[in-house]
């Protein structure tokens, strides 16, 4: 029983927040996975991994737009499952899980510090960097941008208001930001030297699936001429199309309207932006200009 109301309760957490950004998520995950394979009861290797294998699938299926939620757990599914560890004790299944959850999120980590670097090798100093929502993988790259005196211009990202976290972090970097509605993106996009967007997932066509209004903001950026990157570590790209990703709709109350005859609310969380907007896309190899394909 209090096996299940641990699952219940991991599973209930990141279908609720809203505020993280996705490898945040699945580092959630991998950390649940971790803790569940320890706690976990089962005496027989079978049984035991029979439950491991419910609860990763239960998790993947928490937040269907998140690509690398279902790459980071078929990952560690693959190493748990190999046909050896079936034959071992659950001691040694419990090392093996454990191990690899701890190797996963340290993958992500480091993907996620040698993207900053290569933003760093890309943006010139006293630039200003536009983005909408947040993203550990941005927060990394100014971070390191915060040396280069750039400056930003963040969305306040409705209706989560994600920036207001991301505000505070670029305050406490020193990064003098200003910090406007996603109305205002029109405006203030000619202000931009470059656009930085993370991702929460990369379609198979290197269409971006990213909190909703960053396919706005991808327009606006090309109409002014404005570069758009993408910056997204290699487990957020996505067998997934166009026609076929799940886009996860919250809550209608977040957007705080009245019960009103003949109106309807959606709260759609994310959007596509094709890749004919974007200029290149970011991961831990450096700058690609077509999916796949490294800069020169």
């Amino acid at each position: 029983m209090e096996n299940n109301r641990f699952r219940q309760t991991c599973l209930q957490n990141i279908i609720s927040d809203h505020q993280s950004g996705s490898a945040e998520i699945a580092c959630m995950a991998l950390k649940a996975l971790a803790d569940y394979s320890q706690r976990c009861e089962e005496a027989q290797p079978s049984t035991y991994l029979k439950e491991l294998n419910a609860f990763a699938v239960a998790l993947q299926q928490t937040r269907p737009s998140m690509a690398i939620l279902t790459n980071i757990i078929d990952a560690w599914l693959e190493e748990v499952n190999r046909s050896k560890h079936p034959q071992s004790d659950v001691m040694t299944l419990k090392q093996v899980a454990l191990g690899k959850a701890e190797e996963l999120m340290a993958q992500s980590s480091q993907a996620n510090e040698r993207i900053a670097q290569h933003v760093c090798d890309l943006i010139a100093d006293n630039s200003v960097v536009l983005t909408h929502s947040i993203s550990s993988t941005i927060i990394d790259c100014f971070t390191k941008l915060a040396k280069r005196e750039i400056s930003a211009i963040i969305t306040e990202s409705r209706p989560g208001n994600e920036g207001l976290q991301l505000a505070e972090k670029l305050s406490k970097s020193g990064i003098e930001t200003q910090y406007i509605t996603d109305a205002q993106l029109g405006l203030f996009m000619e202000k931009a030297d470059v656009v930085l967007l993370g991702a929460d997932s990369i379609l198979a066509d290197g269409s971006l699936v990213n909190k909703a209004g960053s396919y706005l903001t991808a327009l606006a950026a090309h109409d002014l001429g404005i570069p758009i990157y993408v910056c997204a570590e290699k487990f957020k790209q996505s067998r997934e199309s166009r026609e076929t990703i799940h886009l996860e709709e919250m809550d209608s109350a977040e957007l705080n309207l009245a019960d009103l005859p003949h109106i309807t609310a959606r709260n759609i969380y994310f959007d596509v932006t094709p890749p004919r907007l974007i200029n290149g896309w970011i991961d831990e190899e450096g700058v690609q200009t077509l999916m796949g394909t490294p800069s020169t």
